[in-house]
């Protein structure tokens, strides 16, 4: 009998302890508003990769639905870097320099049909740090703009493992 009520207590304290087995933690969250759409991210990747002229970065994708990171692993696989890596679905790809401390050197969105890259731009705010092999940061526009008289403006934060390829 005492064997069974340590068991049941064991297991009510696991339920309580770790939360809903239903609940996921999000990896990541934001929103990018492109030409009056509203698109809502609550998947993310990052990797490390080899840019060019050989600068280690972070890169991180954001996007409304998980992506197929097989394409990823063999362009890893084939080249060393993501040269062959492109993402078909809306997303916002953030790259972060190695050497200057998660700063960001290109911001590139694919949405709607459109494209947006920035680097360098005194509008889009951006931090990164990676430790024990996962990345959390935010990135967003100070104030809305507007690409090609359409409104563009986006905030999105992530804490992600960063996949090995």
């Amino acid at each position: 009998m005492k064997l069974l009520l340590a068991m049941v207590t064991a297991g009510l304290l696991g339920l309580g302890a770790g939360g809903r087995a239903d609940e996921k933690k999000k990896e990541a969250k934001g929103t990018l508003t492109l030409a009056e759409k509203k698109y809502e991210f609550a998947h993310a990747i990052a990797y490390e990769n080899t840019g060019p002229f050989k600068m280690k970065e972070t890169v991180v994708i954001l996007t409304e639905k998980p992506l197929d990171t097989a394409k990823l692993k063999a362009s890893f696989k084939k080249n060393g870097n993501d040269d062959d890596f492109f993402p078909n679905a809306d997303h916002i790809k953030l790259v972060f320099a190695e050497n200057d401390k998660g700063k960001l050197t290109q911001l590139a969105i694919q949405s709607g049909g459109g494209a947006v890259i920035r680097q360098g731009d005194k509008n889009i705010r951006a931090e990164a740090t990676v430790k024990d092999g996962s990345v959390k940061g935010t990135a967003g526009t100070v104030k809305a703009d507007k690409v090609r008289d359409k409104l563009f403006e986006f905030d999105v934060e992530f804490e992600i493992v960063l996949i090995k390829p």
